[in-house]
C-alpha cells in the first residue's frame, strides 16, 4: 500500500460535507470591513478608556506647562524675529533689575530712577520700540489683539524663550 495521495476533496469544517476540490464557491456568511462612523461620545459622555482602546485611541493629558512650551514654541518657529525682539527686551528689563513681568509704568519708574542710565529719555525710547516690535511680531503670527496678547503673554514669551544656538 502506497502512502501516496490519489485524491485531494475539500471537507466543509462547519457541516462535515465533502465536496470536490473544483468546487468554483461556496456560500458563507462573512463580515465585510467598512468605514463607519463611530461615536465617541454617549449621552454626553466620552466612552470608556477601554472602548478607545479598542479603537486603537487614547486619552492623552497635557500640563499647562506642556502646552506653553508648545504654542510659545510655536510662535517662535512663526516668526524668528520675535525671539530677536523678546531677547531684547528682557535684556532691557534685566539691565534695569526689573521682573519679566514689569508693566510700563514700572519701566519708566525705573529709568527715571536709575543711576547708571544716562540718556534716559533714548534707553526709555529701545525699550518702547522694542515692545511695539513684539506687539508687530505678534500680530504677525495672528493674533487678533496683539497689544493685549503681548501685554499678558511678555512674561512667558521671555520664559519660553529659545536657546541661542551659534
Amino acid at each position: 500500500m502506497s502512502e501516496e495521495i490519489v485524491l485531494w476533496k475539500l471537507k466543509d469544517l462547519i457541516g462535515g460535507a465533502e465536496m470536490d476540490i473544483r468546487t468554483p464557491f461556496i456560500e458563507r456568511e462573512i463580515q465585510v470591513v467598512q468605514q463607519a462612523k463611530v461615536p465617541l461620545y454617549v449621552d454626553g459622555v466620552l466612552i470608556s478608556d477601554e472602548k478607545l482602546a479598542a479603537l486603537n485611541l487614547e486619552r492623552v493629558g497635557y500640563t499647562q506647562a506642556q502646552l506653553d512650551t508648545i504654542y510659545y514654541g510655536n510662535l517662535y518657529q512663526a516668526n524668528p524675529d520675535l525671539a530677536i525682539r523678546v531677547r531684547q527686551y528682557k535684556g532691557y528689563l534685566d539691565e534695569l533689575g526689573l521682573a519679566h513681568t514689569a508693566t510700563m509704568d514700572g519701566i519708566t519708574a525705573a529709568v527715571t530712577g536709575s543711576e547708571t542710565i544716562e540718556d534716559k529719555v533714548a534707553f526709555a525710547l529701545q525699550c518702547k520700540t522694542v515692545y511695539d516690535a513684539i506687539v508687530t511680531n505678534m500680530e504677525y503670527c495672528g493674533s487678533e489683539t496683539p497689544l493685549k496678547d503681548t501685554c499678558e503673554s511678555i512674561a512667558k514669551l521671555i520664559q519660553y524663550l529659545p536657546e541661542v544656538t551659534e
